[in-house]
């Protein structure tokens, strides 16, 4: 391992601290900070899952009632809210499991309920990333980095539970950025790293399932950082990269698996979520209520008024648009539009949630979390309800979602957050004297 000067240890370590107040660092899931992030489980039509920093949100009715599995459940031991420093996010398998990422990956099979900690190549290693088979509920694949700060692509063939040895890429001292796997052919996997600092961002392919790799250069700005957002849902061979700059923000569209590549749209700024609808209209959008639209037909791509965006989502199949909104400045936590992004209408907001799910693990284990997060979002009390649920019309909400209930706890798991990445990061610095 290439030695490491103190000043780039500090500096990155102050970064992260940064990011952890600014909330707009790029994550590894989608390219963004898992804030907040929607789901639509394909094996479960009614459901909408709410990735969100205190918890997953769930809905089991199309969006008219709403429950939630805590943090310190899904997590195993943690006593710290969500973040998308310390939790990165979630993923949703074919038949409806969901993966967490914390310092550790845990997984339930049963609706939320419990949520057993993945294993395997895996158990010495950080996550920073992991991508669900869109079709193949067997196959997820995760990035991880090992003591010595190398990054690894490994591959679960039981839907997550465990992971395989050997890694399918790597290890590699490499900054590996993000991976996913083709929803319109799954033995095609992308991922994408930067190799140094002042190099070029790069685009890896994979036809066969990880097997054999080919590099591409991404034409954008030496020491940008790159990330996936989507793999076009039924051409394989394109994809949709986020390209991070020091100010500025780039969407490039990469054709025929890296042979050409579009720089889309630069904003200088941040994009919070990103998503590829189902007609092929492209959308993009930043926490600073501004929404870029394209067309399938467009070239360009147009911006339009709405919401704080912290997350955008679409169930495969559909054409009504989901967004998650600032509750308090927007009047809602999950909206939708039906008319392509020009109006949302509010669906949820937090303070709705009637409490934690009602299965005996999550009811039991959650109960003391509910206590603490309900003044977060700003629930009263509603009084006596059929089955045990309290009232009917919350209060408007009197604090921000975001807010941490881990008290001492959150700090001590944020530092360590802000080891693992002061490692990742200070690698670009390496090699510097």
């Amino acid at each position: 391992m290439a030695h490491l000067h103190p000043r780039p240890v500090q500096l990155a370590l102050a970064v992260c601290l940064l990011a952890i107040t600014t909330s707009w660092s790029a994550g590894a899931n989608g390219a963004f900070p898992d804030e907040f992030s929607v789901f639509f489980p394909a094996a479960a039509p009614h459901r909408i899952l709410v990735g969100a920093n205190f918890g997953l949100v769930v809905s089991e009715d199309d969006g008219a009632t709403w429950r939630y599995a805590c943090e310190p459940w899904i997590t195993q031991g943690s006593d710290v809210a969500l973040s998308p420093y310390n939790v990165g996010f979630y993923q949703v398998t074919a038949d409806a499991a969901v993966l967490a990422k914390s310092i550790h990956l845990t997984r339930s099979g049963d609706d939320a309920c419990t949520w057993p900690q993945s294993g395997g190549s895996i158990d010495d290693h950080s996550v920073s990333d992991m991508f669900a088979d869109p079709n193949d509920a067997t196959f997820v694949v995760a990035l991880t980095v090992d003591s010595s700060g190398n990054d690894s692509i490994v591959a679960s063939h039981d839907g997550g539970k465990t992971f395989d040895s050997p890694a399918i890429y790597g290890p590699t001292s490499d900054v590996l950025t993000g991976v996913e796997i083709a929803k319109s052919n799954s033995s095609v996997l992308y991922s994408t790293s930067v190799a140094s600092v002042g190099s070029n961002p790069l685009l890896h392919v994979s036809q066969d399932r990880g097997a054999n790799w080919t590099a591409t250069t991404i034409p954008e700005p030496a020491g940008t950082e790159p990330l996936i957002m989507a793999i076009d849902p039924q051409d394989p061979t394109v994809v949709y990269l986020r390209v991070v700059g020091a100010q500025t923000d780039s969407i490039v569209i990469a054709r025929g698996s890296g042979a050409s590549f579009e720089t889309a749209l630069g904003i200088t700024g941040r994009f919070v979520a990103f998503v590829r609808g189902s007609d092929g209209t492209l959308y993009a959008a930043t926490a600073a209520a501004e929404l870029y639209v394209r067309a399938p037909t467009a070239t360009a791509f147009k911006q339009l008024p709405g919401p704080h965006f912290r997350c955008l989502g679409q169930r495969p199949g559909s054409s009504r648009l989901y967004a998650c909104g600032d509750f308090q400045i927007d009047g809602f936590s999950l909206g939708y539009s039906d008319d392509g992004g020009k109006t949302f209408t509010r669906m949820m907001n937090f303070s709705d949630i009637l409490g934690p799910l009602t299965c005996p693990s999550v009811s039991t284990n959650c109960q003391a979390h509910w206590d603490r997060i309900q003044q977060v979002l700003g629930i009263g009390d509603r009084g006596p309800q059929p089955g045990g649920d309290s009232g009917t019309s919350p209060p408007p909400a009197k604090a921000r979602s975001s807010c941490s209930t881990g008290g001492a706890g959150m700090a001590g798991l944020i530092w360590i957050a802000c080891l693992l990445l002061a490692q990742r990061r200070t690698r670009w610095l390496r090699n510097r004297s």
